[in-house]
């Protein structure tokens, strides 16, 4: 299987039942987490070990070397690997010989260990003898060389032979450098300098790249280690090199897919905010002047006709957002704004607004949701939820049926549950009951739907982190649930203010809003809104840059921007406002196609007032205008004064 193939669940089972002893620490040597082998094989968990930093079980005799090896790990950022071994105390107080692969990371090191007393205590019993020592080079399928202070190979190892090529007697007596690929070579002598002026057992790890006599490129990872005896002999360095040209290659491999996974996340990001703006645009045309149509006619077959375009212009808009969120959460661009929510007021408001079709369809809705809980969540995404699970209990119920939705802690969370009296799922048809586009054979029904709702709905709370889950009878009904973490500190819903009307300013004098807007079909929508306000006085600009200008010389009282400008971004405009003593003090309206949270929340933070998203709702629209302008206690006073609109 291709690294692709490996999911975080995989590597998690991998790290907790491994044997060898995995561990991490922080870089004051305390003991962040360790894996079951420790328990297993040293008798430590990791309560145990947290009482101290980890150099409290090493063999007195290994401290020095272990202490200057976590150090370079600590103060190198990305360190090479550092392999060396040391004599580790078990929870019964018998040393055990540990051979360590530590790197560090960030602050951590990250270490694997092995228990090789059996190997140790059996090459110190068979080391005696000159014969023995031999056999067991010539096992070693590493190369082992040894090497003087002027860097000439005084043994080598048959390992040798068997990674580079080269006979064992054409390496000895020549320089150990001769192997090392010329680009490198300046380094390796370094770390052998330095290795050579250390004390005796002073240890270097290093990496370099050599030619194999068959002309391929190796990559060589070696471990030395200094040797002085009490003989006067001259210090010696004995390098233990193995072959890591296939792991050097799978790591690069990795890095290039990682890099190419961050281009293709970072396009398809733009992307979604692209495709939301292209497809939002038009249809903020079409149920804009829909809803224009609305207000002025009076014929009761034109306002059918004019409804069936108005309905089914949010049938489309309700879909492309569906399909918009189900990619993002597919693509792993989900934006999510977690905080405490009071489910009082959401699960409210939830029931108000799917009551209408309750009652055309003689449902009753009944909420046990009477106890104040607060959970951790996305107040946007739940209440999205929420009201798909009620829709669908609505849609797929039986006359004069129920809908029950109940509200109650289980454990540390929270669970809330949309309960229905319908014909029920069978078990057979469950399993693809959250697969996209997948309506459960109901097409035939006449009821309708694009089979996204509920795939959407489990990818929204999951991102929040939660669960979706379903129980269900055939010929009784479904009960939908969500559980969300529990929340100590309450956060109500913000309720919508009313717009508040300045009637003395209103009547007394005329209002001017500037509207930036590059599409020509938006501008002539909200030009024809403001009908609706004829004591606001309306200039329009297509262009971001031009639009910056004449805030500088009208000082309107109030700013509706674009975002996709077409000289340069709405963000930049806005900047542009609030760089500017003449122009920083008005308030900003976005109005944008641009729905994605992170846009939102971004516009929000630069101090935006209100971020609306196309196709607009052109009540709500006005009641923005209204709660800034006060133009609705005006409009009624000025009811028959022409409104004027100023174009640039």
């Amino acid at each position: 299987m291709s690294h692709q193939g490996f999911d975080t669940s995989v590597l998690g089972e991998f790290f907790w039942n491994s044997t060898e002893l995995l561990s991490v620490l922080g870089s004051d040597g305390s003991w962040q987490i360790v894996n079951a082998a420790w328990p297993e094989q040293m008798g430590w968990s990791l309560e145990d070990l947290q009482g101290g930093p980890f150099i409290d079980l090493i063999h007195p005799d290994d401290v020095e070397v272990t202490v200057r090896e976590f150090e370079r790990l600590v103060t190198s950022p990305d360190a090479t690997l550092v392999e060396f071994r040391n004599r580790q105390r078990r929870r019964d107080g018998a040393y055990r010989w540990i051979e360590w692969s530590c790197q560090g990371h960030d602050g951590l090191v990250f270490s694997a260990g092995r228990d090789i007393t059996s190997q140790v205590e059996a090459q110190i019993e068979l080391a005696g003898t000159l014969e023995t020592k031999r056999a067991i080079l010539d096992a070693v399928v590493d190369s082992i060389v040894t090497i003087d202070e002027q860097f000439l190979v005084l043994d080598v190892s048959p390992g040798t032979e068997r990674i580079y090529g080269v006979p064992r007697d054409e390496r000895q007596g020549k320089n150990s450098l001769i192997i090392v690929l010329p680009e490198d070579r300046d380094r390796v002598a370094s770390e052998l300098r330095r290795l050579f002026q250390g004390e005796d057992g002073a240890i270097t790890s290093y990496h370099f790249r050599a030619i194999h006599v068959d002309g391929h490129l190796l990559n060589i990872e070696t471990r030395g280690r200094l040797i002085r005896d009490e003989t006067g002999r001259e210090p010696r360095a004995v390098l233990v090199s193995r072959d890591v040209t296939e792991a050097v290659a799978a790591e690069a491999v990795l890095k290039e897919a990682k890099e190419a996974a961050e281009r293709a996340n970072a396009a398809k990001s733009e992307f979604m905010s692209r495709m939301s703006h292209e497809l939002r645009t038009p249809l903020n045309s079409v149920l804009g002047f829909a809803q224009i149509l609305e207000m002025e006619l009076k014929s009761p077959d034109a306002l059918e006709m004019v409804s069936y375009i108005h309905n089914s212009g949010k049938y489309l808009l309700e879909l492309i957002n569906e399909v918009l969120d189900i990619s993002r959460i597919e693509s792993g661009h989900i934006s999510v704004l977690i905080e405490p929510i009071m489910l009082r007021d959401l699960v409210n408001e939830c029931i108000e607004l799917v009551t209408p079709r309750a009652n055309e369809l003689d449902l009753t809705i009944t909420s046990r949701a009477s106890i104040d809980l607060h959970v951790l969540g996305d107040q946007q995404r739940l209440k999205q939820v929420l009201l798909n699970l009620l829709t669908n209990a609505i849609k797929y119920n039986r006359p004069n049926g129920k809908v029950t939705l109940t509200c109650e802690r289980v454990g540390g969370k929270v669970r809330l549950s949309v309960s229905d009296t319908g014909p029920g799922i069978s078990p057979d048809l469950r399993e693809r009951l959250f697969t996209p586009f997948d309506r459960l054979d109901a097409e035939t029904s006449g009821i309708e739907g694009t089979g996204l709702g509920l795939a959407l709905s489990k990818g929204l709370i999951e991102a929040i982190g939660g669960t979706l889950g379903v129980d269900s009878q055939v010929g009784w009904g479904s009960t939908f649930w969500i559980e969300l973490p529990s929340a100590e500190c309450p956060k109500s819903l913000a309720q919508r203010s009313e717009p508040t009307l300045a009637l003395e300013v209103a009547n007394s004098a005329k209002t001017s809003v500037l509207y930036i807007e590059d599409d020509v079909a938006n501008v002539q929508l909200v030009e024809r809104l403001m009908m609706q306000r004829p004591n606001i006085h309306l200039i329009t600009s297509l262009l971001g840059g031009l639009g910056v200008e004449l805030a500088q010389q009208f000082r309107p009282d109030l700013i509706l921007l674009d975002v996709h400008l077409t000289d340069i971004h709405g963000f930049e405009v806005l900047e542009r406002l609030q760089g500017d003593s003449r122009t920083v003090d008005i308030p900003v309206v976005v109005l944008s196609a641009d729905a994605t949270t992170w846009q939102r929340r971004r516009f929000r933070n630069a101090g935006v007032y209100d971020y609306l998203s196309k196709p607009l709702d052109l009540q709500q629209l006005l009641d923005v205008i209204d709660l800034h302008l006060g133009a609705g206690a005006a409009s009624e006073v000025l009811a028959n004064t022409p409104g004027s609109v100023t174009t640039s």
